[in-house]
């Protein structure tokens, strides 16, 4: 029997204990509904997770792969899952990537790591607007660079790293572009491998068209207002460049932990990130993998751009290149400096340390973090935390499902709700999720400032109406939808006077939470994927079947040769 060494088992056990104390609440009872991480309780491959519904496939196939484990185990709990497993997977590839740039460290040291990679203002930030699929792929980086390292080293086939990126294709676009950059950029310098830059590339193209041939076919573009809305900014007193050199600067202030406005807190902060970077790229160079560095200073380099925006040439890129909106939230593309930073500080407790106070050096290292950032100790507060949605919301989204073919017109118009059964707190609209027909909502972006234009032809006309006085299901009315799903307890006004409805229009549920009208009008619009969603579906699957065939076959030819050796 082999048994596993506790040198190996020790980093997952402080990674699943640090998740733990992170998500709290998180992992209870129900779903956690935070901004924009709205996860249905009832499993429904909708058009909307399909992407056929109309809509820019921006929840494509995150979404579709969510509820397909949802069907195995639960919402709730796969929800809980993917939450866990990500800052675990996050934690232990610090840990990983710490060990490769610096083979001498200490167990203690790659502890350090651990808790670094969890602990930070960038999985607090992104963990309060729902970011999951970034979490996803920022958890996946340093697995990526470690893999990226064996094929420079020419330790593993060339086909590799792409095999990781195709992973991360599961979160879409915003996934996709930080798995891009970390192995793209890898393995193009210094030295660059060609095979393996190849395999990579085909591979995020292949994964990508899922959601990019319907966006593209669709003629989407990112609204000028946007580009300036969603670039990084300053959430400590040290501006732009410090904040997002510490793992904060989203685009949100709303997510921004209060003690980052700390003077103190937020040079303590910065110091440590220097230090953890500087040293990480001292024992990378040493190593002989300074290229593990690369993608670090890139994605930091790119988030600034866009914050300072010189002479236009961010929001020209971000406008007019074909395909560059998605980088229109740059703050992510830190998450391989992230990555990089806590590696190093695990490289930073080996350097500092004293003869008989290693462990002591340690632990205080591991505490860093926690103590400039505790905000986001058990769910960011309670920020962070499952709830249990109404049983009359999800009975008539079952029944709607069950009902003929026809669209659904939703109110109150915003695709944000502040459930009163979910503590009021911001979260997107769970009918579009819950509903298995095409669902017409208003998808613009509300911020402090401005409201960033949404991207579907009919919302906006829609809008129009509504601005121009028109009663909100009469506007919806006038796009031909079946029925109209009007939410009570959205924290929102109601808007639509069941009073003055449009002739042969019936309510046909009314319950606590939600109000089912059904219009005579109603059409029935094209059901099911169009030829080029269901290309750009079939290109993902066949890619990630190709990627587990390849991992299946390594392993079983690895697992050949240790019996050959073992023999012998």
């Amino acid at each position: 029997m082999r048994v596993r060494q506790p040198a190996t088992v020790v980093p997952y056990t402080v990674a699943a204990l640090v998740s733990f104390i992170v998500l709290g609440p998180a992992l209870g009872r129900g779903v956690v509904l935070a901004y924009d991480l709205a996860w249905s309780p009832d499993p429904r491959f909708t058009p909307f997770a399909l992407g056929s519904d109309g809509s820019v496939p921006r929840a494509v196939p995150s979404d579709a792969v969510a509820i397909a484990l949802g069907h195995v185990l639960g919402a709730g709990l796969a929800q809980g899952v993917v939450l866990f497993a990500t800052l675990v997977l996050a934690g232990v590839g610090a840990a990983r990537l710490a060990a490769l740039i610096a083979p001498d460290l200490a167990l203690g040291a790659r502890l350090v790591a651990v808790v670094a990679a969890i602990w930070n203002p960038f999985v607090l930030e992104r963990l309060v607007i729902g970011h999951w699929t970034v979490l996803l792929a920022y958890a996946a980086v340093p697995h990526l660079l470690v893999s990226c390292a064996a094929v420079r080293r020419d330790l593993r086939p060339a086909w590799s790293p792409a095999v990781g990126v195709a992973a991360c294709g599961v979160g879409g676009a915003n996934a996709l572009v930080i798995a891009a950059l970390a192995v793209l950029v890898v393995l193009a310098v210094p030295r660059t491998r060609w095979k393996a830059l190849a395999y990579a590339a085909g591979a995020t193209v292949a994964v990508s068209l899922v959601w990019a041939l319907p966006a593209l076919v669709s003629g989407v573009s990112s609204a000028p207002a946007g580009v300036g809305a969603f670039a990084a900014t300053a959430d400590t007193p040290l501006g732009v460049l410090a904040s997002v050199a510490t793992g904060g600067g989203l685009w949100n202030p709303a997510t921004h932990p209060a003690e980052r406005s700390s003077v103190l807190v937020a040079a303590g902060a910065l110091l440590l990130a220097v230090a953890s970077v500087t040293v990480a790229v001292r024992a990378a160079r040493a190593a002989g993998l300074l290229a593990l560095a690369a993608p670090a200073v890139v994605g930091l380099v790119l988030a600034f751009l866009s914050a300072v925006d010189p002479f236009g040439l961010w929001s020209a890129v971000v406008l007019h290149l074909p395909g560059a909106g998605i980088l229109r939230d740059a703050h992510k593309l830190i998450a391989p400096w992230v990555a990089f930073s806590a590696a190093g500080m695990g490289v930073l407790a080996r350097d500092v340390q004293v003869r008989g106070a290693g462990p002591v050096l340690a632990v205080v290292l591991a505490a860093l973090p926690c103590a400039l950032l505790p905000s986001l100790a058990w769910g960011v507060g309670g920020r962070v935390s499952a709830v249990e949605v109404p049983t009359d919301l999800r009975s008539t989204t079952a029944a709607l499902s069950e009902a003929g073919e026809g669209a659904v017109g939703l109110l109150p118009w915003s695709q944000y709700r502040r459930y009163d059964w979910n503590e009021r707190r911001v979260s997107l609209t769970l009918v579009p999720r819950m509903v298995d027909h095409p669902v017409l909502f208003d998808d613009s972006l509300p911020l402090q400032d401005l409201s960033v234009p949404g991207e579907n032809p009919a919302a906006r006309r829609v809008t129009e109406r509504i601005d121009q006085g028109v009663d909100p299901v009469q506007a919806l009315a006038a796009e031909g939808v079946r029925w109209v799903v009007i939410e009570k307890r959205s924290g929102l006004s109601a808007e639509g006077d069941l009073a003055a409805l449009p002739t042969g229009a019936t309510v046909v549920r009314d319950g606590p939470s939600v109000t089912v009208v059904e219009l005579s009008a109603g059409q029935s619009p094209a059901s099911g994927l169009s030829r080029i969603g269901l290309l750009g579906w079939l290109v993902t699957c066949l890619t990630w079947l190709t990627a587990a065939a390849c991992l299946a076959r390594d392993s079983y030819q690895r697992r050949g040769d240790r019996l050959v050796r073992s023999r012998s």
